[in-house]
């Protein structure tokens, strides 16, 4: 019954879910298309003869924490066609520029049995690896009926995320309950999954994010880069602000203009988290009187250029491998925090607001490390930043301390692939 009425609150809201996708495509086009898969049409085929794994990753988050397990699963079962589903055209973006032709792609259909029915009996997937945090009580169920095998990998629970689920109870709990495997990222996860279903088995993988692998050319092309953007050869100090959020980008720039009152060749990079977003970011900037250059515009970043606009897709590690000291956003509001793996691959010192229940295990084995600072405000985060560019021995061994947390947690692929591999051998 709780999935029945969850099922008729899903279809009255249909209106109001094309209205939003129409109101984001007025900031992003690409929102505008291919509604027909969103309601479960496919808009191409699968390959006769081959066996579908159905992986789903929600947006930009779960897209790049996918890309290194695809890679893997295609070398694992090199006879199988692989069909990723996403929520955004970000994300979608994302994976096709990294794994092309080597994947098809198509939006998840909403969570209604008449749109998945519609899509299993298109693609007939042998299995569905679901990513992080996607929990669809009517997806899990159509699979469940239709003898469909269903992997919940990389499982992360919030403390939020888990009393909301208790609230709805009824409807999450037989959805968890009925996923063949589970892999949870860390044992506070694992003990939030319990909570919810008491019975069920859950292991423990890590995180799959760990895993990503920085391009050994980068380093190179990066040193390039920041050569020529030198003046009076030295090389400008760089703070890039990433994954911001609404709000954020005006405490940045307040910051980044104390930071010109002691460093006056000091640069800014700054990459919002949601490219709707870019013109609005773009206008503040100006507004806020800084020299900009923008990266979509390939303009050059002169010696009068204070503030370098990242506004394309799939090129934040680029831009970090730019960069003297990190902000991670989507922390100094209450969204809950981004990723801090990335710049800490590149051994970045790192800072972010409080607001990091999302990666709270993260959070807490980078701040152990000295690898990351809290900050607060304005001022903590430019003087966060000037001391660490004023003492070069202070911001190599910061660096290096966010680096040796990320490398000491790699592994989570491996362990994925084995558990999958024995649960699921006679089947893919």
């Amino acid at each position: 019954m709780p999935r029945i009425i969850y099922t008729f609150f899903l279809i009255t809201l249909i209106p109001a879910y094309f209205l939003r996708l129409t109101w984001r495509g007025m900031g992003n086009s690409k929102y505008l298309n291919r509604w027909g898969e969103r309601l479960g049409r496919a808009n191409i085929r699968p390959t006769k003869g081959k066996s579908i794994v159905w992986v789903h990753a929600v947006s930009v988050g779960e897209v790049n924490a996918s890309i290194p397990l695809l890679r893997a699963l295609m070398g694992e079962y090199p006879g199988s066609e692989f069909l990723v589903t996403t929520s955004t055209p970000t994300g979608s973006d994302i994976l096709l520029s990294k794994l092309g032709n080597k994947v098809k792609h198509q939006y998840v259909p909403i969570d209604i049995p008449f749109c998945i029915n519609r899509f299993i009996n298109t693609w007939k997937p042998k299995v569905l690896i679901l990513l992080e945090t996607e929990i669809w009580p009517n997806i899990i169920h159509c699979c469940k009926q239709k003898g469909i095998s269903t992997a919940l990998v990389n499982a992360r629970l919030s403390e939020k995320s888990k009393l909301k689920y208790l609230r709805f109870r009824s409807l999450i709990q037989p959805a968890i309950s009925s996923l063949d495997l589970i892999l949870a990222q860390y044992q506070s996860d694992l003990e939030r999954f319990v909570e919810i279903v008491a019975d069920k088995e859950i292991k423990l993988c890590g995180n799959l994010k760990f895993d990503q692998d920085i391009p050994e050319e980068l380093e190179s092309i990066s040193d390039s880069i920041r050569n020529s953007w030198s003046t009076e050869g030295k090389r400008r100090p760089t703070l890039i602000a990433a994954s911001t959020h609404e709000g954020e980008e005006a405490i940045v720039l307040e910051a980044f203009k104390v930071i010109l009152d002691s460093l006056s060749d000091a640069l800014l990079i700054i990459v919002p988290r949601h490219l709707e977003r870019f013109s609005k970011v773009n206008a503040l900037i100006n507004n806020q009187g800084f020299n900009l250059s923008v990266r979509s515009r390939k303009e050059d970043v002169s010696k009068d250029v204070q503030v370098l606009l990242g506004d394309t897709m799939g090129e934040l590690n680029f831009l970090y491998s730019l960069s003297d000291v990190a902000f991670v956003g989507g922390s100094l509001i209450d969204h809950g925090g981004q990723n801090l793996l990335e710049p800490a691959a590149q051994g970045l010192p790192l800072c972010s607001g409080p607001s990091m229940r999302n990666f709270m295990e993260i959070s807490d084995q980078l701040q152990k490390a000295k690898g990351l600072r809290i900050i607060s405000n304005k001022d903590e985060l430019a003087y966060y930043f000037l001391d660490l560019i004023n003492d070069e021995h202070s911001l190599q061994r910061t660096g290096q301390a966010s680096k040796t947390v990320f490398m000491k947690n790699r592994g989570a692929i491996e362990i994925i692939i084995r558990n999958l591999r024995d649960s699921f051998i006679n089947i893919i």
